[in-house]
């Protein structure tokens, strides 16, 4: 069947951005009961306002806007626009970039005053203006990006890149970089440390021939917080930006790229064998997670790891031993209260006779003894169903 090319419907034009609406008929925005709003209410502010919440709250459009304070709106790509009124184009593709850029003011959320040269940039978009007939466009085009479309970097050409970034320019701090890469100091440290941890186990470990990109996630685990522990085994330097315990750094490798000893023994050159990714004991990057809490609450189901591993059954034995130990201490505290209850009524009927005698004492004792039935009462209400 012939086919009709939907470049011949797509003209460039260059737009003011005021004169760009946001598409309260997003595709991302449907669901069963969506209505759909006609073209006469585009303009409307409370209609724009709802598109720009709903983008700011489920499509990380503040990260984008971020970004654009730093590097000004890069047109890498065209907006596609539809023309439902003179001079007035409603976004078929590219709202999230067209409502970050709507957002940027002249200072950003950490009060800094955005420069003029940047601002500069959202004075004329460049857009690709659909003029077929379709009614449903947005669906086309946005199916086409999202679907079929541009595939995602890996997570470690993203950490190379951004490592590149502070290396080549001078004074270019994490905060810096992570407002232009849309990410928050705090991760944009966690990717970068990752990546040279990454870059030490393939220059400086006895696993370089082995380690490939597909491990880099694991080594950008380490440096979240709940993997602080396992770090510490490693023991991070942070102002060499590396491990220094090589002999754990070692192992931690071994268990994503595990050698069989059978395989080295029969190697009679090398007597080594090669280290296999699909066999590795730490499936997902988040059982880093559970080595962490290994380390902290049960050492011993650790070096189980460390001699079995695996990891499940290690996880298992340190809940177990949690458990057990939480009843334990259940059932110290249930006895240390009835113990604690009967040495009271035993005291209380051996009650010495001076403490009685003595005037001041005899006060002190009528005192605690009303704190004891003031303490007793809620208790004594709660038995009898008041």
């Amino acid at each position: 069947m012939a086919t009709y090319p939907l470049r011949n419907d797509l003209k460039e034009i260059d737009l003011p951005l005021d004169k760009i609406y946001l598409d309260p008929n997003n595709p991302r925005f449907v669901t069963k009961d969506s209505i759909p709003v006609p073209d006469g209410e585009i303009t409307g502010e409370a209609t724009q306002e709802s598109a720009r919440k709903t983008l700011v709250a489920e499509f990380g459009v503040n990260k984008l806007r971020q970004s654009m304070e730093v590097n000004g709106y890069l047109p890498i790509d065209r907006v596609i626009v539809r023309e439902f009124a003179p001079g007035m184009f409603v976004v078929l593709e590219g709202n999230r970039r067209i409502c970050a850029a709507k957002l940027v003011s002249n200072y950003s959320n950490e009060g800094e005053e955005i420069s003029e040269e940047v601002k500069s940039t959202f004075n004329s978009i460049p857009c690709l203006q659909y003029v077929g007939t379709v009614s449903d466009a947005s669906w086309i085009f946005q199916g086409l990006r999202h679907i079929t479309g541009i595939s995602d970097w890996s997570a470690f050409n993203k950490a190379k890149l951004l490592v590149s970034q502070m290396e080549e320019e001078e004074g270019l701090t994490l905060t810096d970089v992570g407002k232009r890469f849309g990410l928050t100091a705090y991760g944009a440290g966690q990717w970068a440390r990752g990546y040279y941890a990454f870059k030490q186990a393939t220059e400086a470990s006895d696993y370089v021939e082995e380690v490939d990109e597909r491990s880099y996630p694991y080594f950008q685990e380490l440096f979240s917080r709940s993997s602080a522990l396992v770090r510490e085994w490693l023991e991070w330097n942070e102002s060499a930006s590396r491990f220094e315990n090589e002999l754990n750094f070692n192992e931690f490798i071994s268990w994503l790229y595990p050698r069989d000893p059978d395989k080295a023994a029969d190697d009679e050159e090398t007597n080594e064998s090669f280290g296999e990714w699909e066999k590795r004991p730490l499936k997902t990057r988040d059982d880093i997670r559970q080595i962490a809490y290994l380390l902290r609450e049960d050492k011993s189901a650790f070096e189980r790891f460390r001699k079995e591993l695996d990891i499940e059954q290690a996880y298992a034995q340190a809940l177990s031993a949690k458990y057990e130990k939480e009843s334990r201490e259940k059932k110290d505290v249930e006895e240390e209260f009835f113990s604690t209850v009967e040495s009271c009524v035993r005291v209380l009927k051996n009650i010495p006779l001076r403490l009685l005698t003595d005037a001041d004492k005899r006060i002190r004792v009528v005192e605690e003894i009303q704190a004891l039935q003031q303490a007793l009462k809620p208790i004594l209400e709660f038995s009898h169903g008041k």
